[in-house]
């Protein structure tokens, strides 16, 4: 899985908003908060703008650009939500990375005749 997908599912899970209304151009108070909410999140995690856009399907970068200078009653609130968001997802990457590191370690340090079974 794709890391803004992941985001965009965690975001979607958290709020209460399918992803394709996340991904949609509707522009209702909830469903804005909610894309505010992953360009914050794919921001924190280093992604540009444009890249952010397209995984949004925006024309361009410059609503991205929008979203992250947006000053409402809610920016506040969407940036701690993203921040959990990437935490989710570090979370998620860190144990994933050490579930596979495991598994590699084990089938290096299998004995020969094993392996050979194997």
């Amino acid at each position: 899985m794709v890391i803004a997908d992941y985001i965009i599912e965690h975001v979607a899970e958290e709020t209460g908003i399918t992803k394709k209304l996340i991904k949609s151009k509707y522009r209702h108070q909830e469903i804005v908060d909610a894309k505010q909410i992953v360009v914050f999140a794919l921001t924190y995690l280093g992604f540009t703008q444009k890249f952010i856009g397209n995984q949004l399907n925006y024309r361009d970068h410059s609503t991205v650009n929008h979203l992250i200078n947006k000053r409402c009653f809610n920016s506040h609130e969407n940036r701690l939500r993203a921040t959990q968001a990437v935490k989710s997802y570090l979370d998620m990457a860190l144990y994933e990375n050490a579930r596979l590191q495991e598994n590699l370690e084990a089938k290096l340090f299998q004995p020969k005749n094993e392996m050979e079974e194997a």
